[in-house]
């Protein structure tokens, strides 16, 4: 009996210490070592093992050792995987409603209102549907990365809207974000991002769409020929910790709340990192030669007027909420 509770208790990943049960979890991340997901995962793995006093510890994997981001978000629902940092338009394919950050409405927002909007009633009701799904959002909520722009390209300088007209751009895995390209007359490609260097050294596609300025300078893709940047502000990006139902449930409420409240004392240094890191990598870009081209507040609103006509037909093609979406826009008009 005793041979069959430890084996019972090592295959949750939980051994007996003196009189307490040790728990030994798994995270993992595809960036390498020194991302900022990287970082912040860094830190709640070491908030946890701190609240609760070493009975919780997190082996950090990096560089995709055990998933890549796909990979990962499937391994949280099944409970193979424990936790993980993904970005917004990743589990985007796994939860529609993540892309509203990146519909026409929030053309222009700040990193301000897009807090407001996730950190309220509706972020809740958000990540509520991602609950569902078996992938718990902890206390704390996401930290906003940067704002897309529209296009990075290489000869082609795109300065104007008018001039994304044709222009193949590589973009996310998310078919909002292709369909918002599309819509502003651009000829988007959804392109893992292990191909993107590869495709842009032989000239098989122009740039890349919707994607942000630690895109470039963590890749460091003037190398490959980024050359313009068409700083736009079209809608925004976000790392959101995860946490596996299933791994929540083998718990108890103590350790539970020590997830929780770890990662409550860590986003907020993460969003300051953030933020502080976006304007390092912008200065990096232009340091190594990548022009910026910053259409006027009224081109943007202009684009976001017009593209808004469309937003209806992309929201009801990616299978997001109608209603969710039109009560975010409503609590953003009146920010």
């Amino acid at each position: 009996m005793k041979l069959w509770i430890a084996a019972l208790a090592l295959s949750a990943g939980m051994t007996m210490t003196g009189a307490t049960m040790a728990v030994e979890l798994r995270l993992s991340v595809e960036t390498p070592p020194g991302h900022i997901r990287n970082l912040a995962s860094e830190r709640w793995a070491e908030a946890i093992e701190a609240s609760s006093n070493g009975e919780i510890t997190v082996e950090v994997f990096p560089s995709g050792q055990l998933y890549d981001s796909a990979g990962a978000v499937r391994a949280l629902a099944s409970g193979a995987l424990d936790l993980s940092i993904q970005a917004s338009p990743t589990l985007s394919q796994f939860e529609p409603n993540l892309s509203v950050i990146t519909l026409p409405m929030f053309f222009g927002a700040t990193r301000e209102e897009v807090r407001t909007i996730l950190d309220g009633p509706l972020g809740d009701e958000l990540y509520a549907m991602v609950a569902k799904k078996g992938i718990v959002v902890p206390d704390g909520g996401q930290f906003e990365f940067a704002p897309n722009n529209s296009a990075y390209t290489t000869d082609t300088a795109v300065t104007t809207y008018d001039e994304l007209a044709g222009v193949k751009l590589a973009t996310p895995p998310s078919p909002v974000v292709v369909s918002i390209l599309k819509a502003m007359g651009a000829n988007p490609v959804a392109t893992p991002r292990t191909e993107i260097v590869l495709q842009l050294t032989q000239g098989q596609i122009d740039g890349l769409g919707s994607v942000t300025d630690l895109t470039i300078s963590g890749g460091k893709l003037w190398e490959a020929g980024i050359a313009n940047a068409f700083a736009d502000n079209a809608g925004w990006g976000t790392y959101i910790p995860l946490v596996s139902k299933a791994t929540l449930d083998k718990l108890s409420e103590e350790q539970r709340q020590v997830i929780h409240d770890a990662w409550a004392e860590t986003v907020g240094w993460a969003r300051e990192y953030a933020e502080e890191e976006l304007q390092t990598a912008i200065q990096t870009n232009k340091d190594n030669g990548i022009t910026y081209h910053t259409p006027s507040e009224e081109a943007v609103s202009a684009a976001r007027k017009q593209l808004i006509g469309e937003q209806d037909n992309i929201v009801s093609s990616s299978g997001m909420s109608a209603d969710f979406v039109s009560r975010v826009q409503e609590a953003l008009e009146q920010l």
